[in-house]
């Protein structure tokens, strides 16, 4: 397993000398990767997450983690987080939440501690559910590429060994390990994979994980080459004038695959796949014909597709001054301030605020988002996100980013309003007055 690390530092050229975050969990294959690392004697720091999602359990593992890394005398860092909660503020799944929470914690310890790469122990049968996920929900060539080995500075030197063989070295090591009681669990969708689907597989073909890996080392390649494709067929197709697109329709038919091609140029523009199927369509109707989508406006003209910016959604800022009721983007908010009592529950609709008052005294502001624009989301603590990542985590489309707007407080971010209050100004049990924001239905 030794020469696996190894190996893959040489394929990758990966200095030895680098400083490594190894993501441990406590599970059978985080501790053969850190006891891998620690064995060739790398630069390495340990974090551990603590979700808090499997109460006691959650515990142990910190527990296990932390004996285990004093053992052997490696630098440990443990994170507790707010999980269900963040998961609640942000509408998104637990599995996602934990995910976007670790990694913006990983990111941060790489720079506080000087570090150079992330390593995760995903291995092969990770990387098998993952594709089968990815069908599941409907991919393109990139979601069959997988796992990638290198994605930047995050690093993943076991996608080459199989479960088993983890479990093999964990038992000739004689390393103890934690055993997540929810990965037997058949309510989630990668373990209705990994528990259903992968044993036929494996029984169908015994290579099946090599079979896997070797098809999405071929893909990676595929990909690359579409990817170099579609820039080409744009640089003939397309014109740009003016800061609008001018996309030749007669040149777009002529292609091998006009539709895949139009769907590369326009989903950015936030068109959806029926939208572009019907623009498509358009190709051969009378001039003047319009689709719309978020920010963009695309138009049919006799040569071409115009796309153009539909421009900004007209919105002037204005100050709450006191409590009442305020109209924002078309629905009727209150203001209202409350004292705090121990009975009193925080909503987990993403639409209702509830601030510590005295860190936001009135007068507020309301306004659109501005480009640079930083806040702290909630259960992220003192750490700052641009307010252009977290649409991103979101997926937003051109639309819903032109129309949010945000609650400020002496030029700080109060709230993304309907979305995530900033840590800064959430409640704790300290507060006395809560000033709750809740739209009028």
């Amino acid at each position: 397993m030794q020469q696996i690390i190894q190996d893959f530092f040489e394929t990758y050229h990966i200095p030895q000398s680098a400083g490594f975050i190894i993501a441990v969990s406590g599970g059978a294959d985080s501790i053969t990767l850190l006891h891998l690392f620690k064995y060739l004697n790398l630069n390495i720091i340990a974090l551990h997450c603590n979700f808090g999602l499997r109460g006691k359990e959650s515990n142990m593992d910190e527990q296990f983690v932390k004996r285990f890394c004093d053992l052997y005398g490696i630098p440990l860092s443990v994170r507790k987080f707010q999980t269900t909660l963040y998961a609640e503020e942000k509408g998104i799944s637990i599995e996602m939440a934990a995910r976007e929470l670790r990694y913006e914690w990983f990111r941060e310890m790489k720079n506080k501690k000087k570090m150079d790469y992330i390593v995760t122990a995903h291995h092969a049968d990770d990387l098998a559910e993952t594709i089968f996920i990815n069908l599941c929900r409907g991919t393109g060539l990139k979601g069959l590429t997988g796992i990638k080995p290198v994605n930047g500075d995050l690093l993943r030197p076991l996608l080459s060994c199989s479960r088993t063989e983890i479990l093999t070295y964990i038992e000739q090591q004689q390393l103890g390990f934690r055993t997540d009681s929810t990965n037997s669990s058949l309510k989630f969708v990668r373990n209705k994979i990994r528990h259903k689907i992968i044993p036929v597989c494996k029984e169908i073909n015994p290579a099946f994980l090599n079979i896997i890996r070797e098809n999405c080392e071929t893909l990676k390649e595929t990909e690359e080459i579409y990817t170099y494709g579609i820039e080409k067929l744009k640089k003939e197709v397309c014109e740009y004038k003016n800061g609008e697109t001018l996309i030749h329709i007669q040149k777009t038919l002529e292609t091998p695959a006009p539709y895949t091609l139009l769907y590369e140029i326009l989903k950015p523009a936030g068109f959806n796949k029926t939208q572009i199927r019907d623009i498509l369509n358009s190709s051969r109707s009378t001039p003047g014909k319009k689709f719309m989508s978020g920010m963009f406006t695309l138009t049919k003209e006799r040569n071409y597709w115009r796309l153009s910016d539909s421009g900004p959604v007209p919105f002037t800022s204005f100050e709450i001054e006191q409590e009442g009721d305020y109209e924002i983007n078309g629905i009727l908010y209150r203001f209202e301030l409350i004292s705090s009592s121990a009975g009193f529950q925080i909503p987990a609709d993403p639409a209702i605020a509830c601030l510590d008052a005295d860190k936001a005294p009135f007068p507020l502001r309301i306004r659109s988002w501005e480009k640079g624009d930083r806040f702290c989301p909630l259960g992220m603590k003192k750490l700052q996100k641009k307010l252009s990542d977290f649409f991103t985590d979101l997926k937003f489309s051109t639309k819903q980013k032109k129309e949010c707007l945000l609650l400020t407080s002496a030029n700080q971010i109060a709230w993304v309003i309907g979305y995530r209050i900033d840590d800064r100004f959430k409640t704790n049990p300290f507060t006395q007055r809560i000033l709750k924001i809740y739209p009028l239905l």
